[in-house]
């Protein structure tokens, strides 16, 4: 492979990746969690039933502020023309909402006097007066059915006149003339604005690259350290699972092509077949049972010393991840071996086979030198789909084993609705895919002399 290759391949790797995330970050945008604090992605009578509108408002407005949720989505923002107008009169977060609803129907400048005095106005009466106009604004906002705005129109204009001073009788002549005006067309159209670096993809990104994935609304730990603290159990089961397939494939399918017209290849392969289509789960559970019927206990006990070396020794010792890699073998050996074979058939029909026999080498050598290497190279491709899916089956396993692995973690924030770490390991799951197949596709360059010399 020259630069050239080299430097295009990595370049498309960097696209896909970044494409990856920025997918990821368009979907976590669509969550229920981002509009509102976990408890009050609905109406939750139970917390929040004795609080108003205006209370409610500024508790999601203050969530919304604190995440920066209140920024543009990108750097390059398209909103209505109305919105961009609202954005002038510099209003509280409170007031936001129903200030840029009232431009978008009547318009930027009864708008900006009736905002004016409005600020005057909550200066000189009690709180409690200044909340529940606001509470009805809000309802005023809420209502897009003119019929339906009429019930908080009312309110609001008889709460101004029971306001006995100079100020609310301006507010309540400017509130009338409000409603007699409607904003020209052109505000419903898009606008586009540069927003620069303050914005919500330019955070999150940044946030990312520094290892911050955010906090669980569960425990409300790092994402990182809790996913970190899980991918071990993960990465190990795995690995241990795919080493033994791996080894059990490829002398398998070496003994399937050296005797492949005896009674226990064909029998073999029956079974792997029949292995072939049994389930993750069933698998799961035989071993389990088979184990436990011998007297095998499932206790899951860690050293107190928390270092690194001591974790993992305890991990290889423990009969949980031991007989959880060998469920990851069992799901992962017959997709391998039975490619394999299929490959190793494929190539002992081609001619280069009959003749380096001719010329005089014996079945197992013309095997190892020439049969098996390219036999591998279909194998490959499956066990980078194989690696990949892997992560299915420990969801699996490690619910049955009760490891407390990545599976194990993302089940429980699902049923948790702990949306961070979904995502998260979500994020996490699509990176590995992409370096997996890139991974393989530069194996399959080395190992190839047709693609390593263009």
């Amino acid at each position: 492979m020259n630069f050239r290759s080299v430097s295009l391949s990595l370049l498309k790797f960097l696209f896909t990746l970044w494409l990856t995330v920025s997918c990821v970050f368009l979907l976590s945008r669509l969550l229920p969690a981002v509009n509102a604090p976990k408890g009050m992605q609905e109406a939750d009578t139970v917390i929040y039933g004795a609080a108003n509108a205006a209370t409610l408002a500024k508790v999601k407005s203050d969530y919304l502020k604190r995440n920066g949720l209140l920024d543009p989505l990108f750097y390059i923002d398209i909103s209505l023309r109305g919105k961009v107008l609202a954005a002038q009169l510099k209003s509280d977060e409170l007031d936001k909402v129903w200030v840029e609803k009232a431009v978008l129907r009547h318009g930027f400048n009864q708008v900006a006097k009736f905002y004016g005095v409005w600020n005057d106005w909550k200066k000189l009466v009690p709180d409690t007066v200044h909340s529940t106009l606001t509470h009805h604004l809000l309802l005023w906002t809420n209502d897009n059915a003119p019929i339906a705005r009429g019930a908080p129109y009312q309110e609001i204009t008889k709460l101004l006149k029971a306001q006995p001073s100079t100020v609310s009788a301006q507010l309540l002549s400017l509130w009338q003339n409000l409603q007699n005006q409607r904003a020209p067309f052109y505000y419903h159209l898009p606008a586009v604005q540069w927003q620069g670096t303050t914005n919500a993809y330019h955070h999150w990104l940044t946030n990312l690259l520094q290892g911050n994935l955010g906090t669980s609304t569960q425990d409300y730990q790092q994402v990182s350290a809790r996913i970190s603290h899980a991918i071990g159990t993960t990465v190990i089961i795995g690995l241990l699972g795919l080493i033994m397939a791996t080894a059990v494939a490829y002398f398998v399918g070496f003994y399937f092509a050296y005797h492949s017209r005896g009674i226990a290849t064909r029998l073999a392969l029956k079974v792997l077949y029949l292995l072939d289509s049994i389930p993750a789960f069933l698998i799961a559970l035989l071993v389990l049972t088979i184990y436990v019927v011998a007297g095998g206990s499932m206790l899951l006990i860690f050293p107190q010393d928390s270092s690194f070396i001591a974790h993992t020794a305890s991990l290889l010792s423990n009969p949980s991840v031991v007989l959880g890699s060998v469920c990851i073998a069992l799901l992962v050996t017959p997709h391998l071996t039975l490619q394999l074979h299929r490959s190793l058939e494929e190539q002992l029909g081609q001619l280069y086979y009959r003749t380096a026999r001719a010329k005089g080498l014996s079945q197992k050598e013309t095997l190892k030198k020439h049969i098996m290497p390219n036999a591998l190279l279909p194998s490959l491709t499956l066990l980078s789909e194989i690696t990949i899916g892997i992560m299915a089956g420990a969801l699996v396993i490690e619910i049955t084993f009760s490891l407390p692995g990545l599976g194990n973690l993302l089940a429980q924030s699902i049923l948790t609705a702990d949306y961070p770490v979904i995502v998260g390991i979500t994020l996490l799951l699509l990176i590995f895919r992409q370096v997996v197949v890139s991974l393989t596709h530069f194996a399959f360059v080395l190992l190839d002399p047709r693609l390593r010399n263009g």
